[in-house]
This record gives C-alpha cells, structure tokens and sequence, in this order.
C-alpha cells in the first residue's frame, strides 16, 4: 500500500500545485489587465491633460493680445482725454475774445450813434447857419466873394 500512496500522493501534489498555479497565475492575468486598462487610461487622461494646456496656452496669448489691445485703447484715450482738454482751453480762450469783441463793437455801435446823434446836430446847426447868412445877404446884399 506504500506503493499506492505514493501517486495518490504525487496525485495530490500536482492538484495542489494546479491549484496553487491558477491561484497565483490567474488573478495575476487579471491584475496585468487591469494594470493595461489602468495604462491607457492614464494615457488618455495625459493626452486629455496635454491638450487642455495647449488650449490653456492659447486662451494666455489670446488674453495677451486683449491685454495689449486695452493698453492701446488706454492710451488713445488719454490722448483724446488730453486733445479734447486742449480743445476745451481754446474754445474757452476764443469765447472770451469773442465777448471782448462784442464789447468793443457795443462799444464801437454806442460811438457811431453818437457820432450819428453829433452830425445830425452839426448839420441842423449848419442849416440854420445858412439860413441865416441868407437872410443877412438879404438885409446887406450878396457878399463879393458869392457868385
């Protein structure tokens, strides 16, 4: 009976190293799948991430150029800020030159009227002169130098 056991017993070694080689091999199988699904995972989510910072690169130059489109509307506007305080300064300066003109012309208009108002007087005085170095040519006779 020695005899027998001894390929019940090898038997039994080898279904217990079958046993032991599925134990060990097959959940192994199953752990370099899992670690390969894991691989291209992380694969994808690199090739997710590496584009995300491509678009991250291109938003920044875009940003960038906005920026620098702001900085050159900054600019014009503090240059039109500044021409358009110019322009106030002369507008202000030419409407007081303009009210000192109209000044001098109320001025100018208050003189003609009395030079108007004097001329007038002068001209009835010289009406009544004449009158009356006619009414005395009449009384004396014509002068010698009157035609």
């Amino acid at each position: 009976m020695k005899h027998a056991r001894v390929p019940v017993l090898g038997a039994a070694v080898l279904v217990l190293l079958a046993i032991g080689a599925y134990l060990v091999l097959g959940p192994g199988r199953g752990a370099r799948e899992d670690l390969n699904d894991q691989k291209h995972i992380v694969a994808a989510q690199l090739e997710t991430i590496r584009s995300q910072l491509e678009l991250q690169r291109e938003q920044l130059e875009v940003a960038q150029r906005q920026l620098e489109i702001g900085r050159q509307t900054r600019d014009i506007a503090r240059e039109t800020f500044e021409q358009t305080a110019a322009l106030q300064r002369l507008a202000a300066q030419t409407l007081e030159v303009a009210r000192r003109a109209d000044a001098k012309a109320g001025d100018l208009v208050s003189l003609t009227r009395q030079l108007l108002a004097v001329s007038r007087s002068l001209e009835v005085i010289a009406r009544e002169t004449e009158r009356h170095a006619e009414s005395i040519d009449r009384k004396t006779g014509p002068s010698p130098t009157s035609p």
